[in-house]
């Protein structure tokens, strides 16, 4: 650009005062990320707290709500409203309704900005999910009110109840005597064990009977735990477990046994592995 033009630019300014953070807090920086659009709002909560939500739309479709902490942000969701990538061309919010509307060159899709049941189903997991929009209510997750449960600056969950001593994800047991998911993979082969993320603030281990946990990588809303060669050392149960200030969940169960034959059988998950991208919810938690 030309010195000319950056001359005018400055002698036409749109701008006649800088525009700075509440508070003069700095600058608001969330890395790894490249944003298109930004939106604000600021959800009516009890005690008078000012927590404002930003809208963030990212360059493959997605959107992010993001909630800030003094100079702190604290991503809340990622909302992905497209089955596919698309660019997006616009978000605008409807205040009344609390509906945020996504637009891309072919679809315009409508969001619900304070559906909490997103969260689980649990006291910890609502507060920890430290959404403005959200409490619990001493049943479940819902609309914040002045009479529902949150803490959005630190996500301390310590007026919740405490939770069941085998807190399970729905569909890999409630409690310990519960029939785990049996597998039975043959000897030398290759195995991938899975486990869904619910948080991305969480850390994430695997159990083996008792060995050493092993933690693991997010890819793609999974935690997937490799059996490289199965053998007689491979036997046994396996439990993920989620961790976030102090809350702990198991979140899949499995025993694995050995099995006839060698090789990869036709149903183990090295094959779908490939399909989990297309499977995965539309919403993804990251508190």
């Amino acid at each position: 650009m030309s010195i000319e033009a950056l001359n005018s630019i400055k002698k036409a300014s749109e701008m006649v005062q800088w525009v700075r953070p509440v508070g003069n807090s700095g600058p608001l920086l969330i890395n790894r990320h490249s944003y298109t659009h930004i939106l604000a709002d600021s959800p009516q909560q009890k005690r008078n707290n000012h927590h404002p939500v930003l809208f963030l739309s990212l360059k493959n479709g997605g959107v992010h709500k993001v909630t800030q902490n003094k100079s702190h942000a604290f991503v809340i969701a990622e909302n992905q409203p497209f089955n596919h990538s698309a660019h997006i061309l616009s978000i605008t919010l409807n205040h009344p309704s609390r509906k945020l509307y996504v637009s891309s060159a072919r679809e315009l899709v409508q969001l619900d900005v304070a559906d909490c049941t997103h969260y689980g189903d649990t006291c910890q997991e609502c507060i920890l999910a430290r959404d403005p929009y959200c409490g619990w209510n001493g049943v479940r997750c819902v609309l914040a009110t002045q009479n529902t449960l949150q803490d959005v600056d630190n996500g301390s969950h310590a007026e919740c109840p405490p939770p069941l001593k085998f807190q399970s994800f729905k569909g890999s047991g409630s409690s310990a005597d519960s029939t785990m998911d049996r597998i039975k993979v043959p000897s030398k082969s290759k195995y991938f064990l899975q486990c869904p993320v619910t948080s991305h603030h969480a850390q994430y281990n695997w159990h083996h009977d008792n060995e050493k946990p092993v933690s693991c990588s997010v890819r793609d809303q999974q935690c997937l735990l490799l059996i490289d060669s199965m053998g007689p050392e491979q036997v046994g149960s396996y439990k993920c477990e989620s961790e976030e200030m102090g809350y702990r969940k198991v979140l899949a169960q499995y025993r694995l046994e050995m099995g006839s034959g060698s090789g990869i059988r036709s149903s183990s998950p090295l094959v779908l592995v490939c399909l989990v991208v297309t499977l995965i919810k539309s919403v993804s938690c990251w508190s």
